[in-house]
């Protein structure tokens, strides 16, 4: 069963929840979209599912997209997006958060900066602990994408959602002009203010994460990291998949991931 409700700060949110029972626990997934494109319906029916099987209701909510809003910004208002739904939805349950890609950054930096209640524990799928590779020289599509390409995109009003995911050409010329920090409202310097160092991570929630060996869009070194630093963590590697391996539910490797985040999921309760 699917709701979805608006919270007053603009942010929409979608809850999932069996027919079945009353679940005590949940947990809010992040999607990806390097923080430009993306939309919180890129959860996918199997990890949905996975979540649901162990009796977690599951809120995919929005989050700010950049060129239009600021990085700062984009974390400032999904802190509040967050302490709102533990106000009106989750209270005093049990809650953990679950990000993709850059919607793994987001929950790694929510959880650095201590402003909300930190979660019970951390499932990411191949995102990052800084900023320092994405103003790097990637090749990930062939297409090359020219100003006048993006020029169609609002780049200024407030965007929450990208569903049809129009915004993915911004993405792609930020990548490929080397300019996704200044998309991100951030100069050089303020870089730094958002690596989390493996001394911190020591403190951080017990995280089960996976990431593709091959990954040429975000360094699997990031996931591994996690899987090394946070204690009493997971890492569950696959090997020749693209970035976005989740995507591929058929494949023998990522249904293994999913079977063993489905173990881990019970052997925390």
């Amino acid at each position: 069963m699917k709701t979805t409700i608006q919270l007053p700060n603009g942010a929409a949110a979608d809850i999932y929840q069996s027919t079945n029972n009353q679940p005590q626990k949940t947990v809010i997934y992040l999607h990806g979209g390097g923080l430009i494109y993306g939309s919180k319906n890129d959860l996918t029916e199997e990890l949905k599912q996975i979540f649901m099987q162990n009796d977690y209701q599951v809120i995919a909510l929005d989050y700010l997209l950049a060129p239009n809003t600021s990085l700062p910004t984009i974390l400032t208002t999904l802190e509040e997006s967050i302490t709102l739904l533990k106000e009106d939805v989750i209270q005093t349950a049990s809650f953990g958060l679950c990000g993709r890609s850059a919607g793994s950054f987001l929950m790694l930096q929510l959880v650095k900066r201590g402003v909300i209640a930190p979660p019970d524990f951390l499932v990411n799928f191949y995102g990052y602990t800084d900023l320092t590779f994405i103003d790097s020289s990637r090749k990930l599509i062939d297409q090359t994408i020219t100003e006048q390409d993006i020029q169609q995109i609002d780049q200024q009003t407030p965007t929450w959602d990208d569903p049809f995911l129009r915004r993915v050409l911004l993405y792609h010329y930020a990548v490929q002009h080397q300019t996704t920090s200044t998309f991100y409202g951030l100069t050089k310097q303020m870089l730094d203010a958002f690596t989390i160092t493996e001394d911190e991570l020591q403190s951080f929630p017990t995280c089960f994460s996976s990431a593709s060996s091959s990954d040429e869009e975000i360094p699997f070194r990031y996931s591994k990291m996690l899987g090394k630093s946070i204690p009493n963590s997971t890492f569950v590697p696959v090997y020749y998949l693209e970035h976005d391996f989740l995507k591929r539910a058929q494949d023998t490797q990522v249904q293994n991931v999913l079977k063993r985040l489905n173990d881990w999921l019970q052997s925390i309760v």
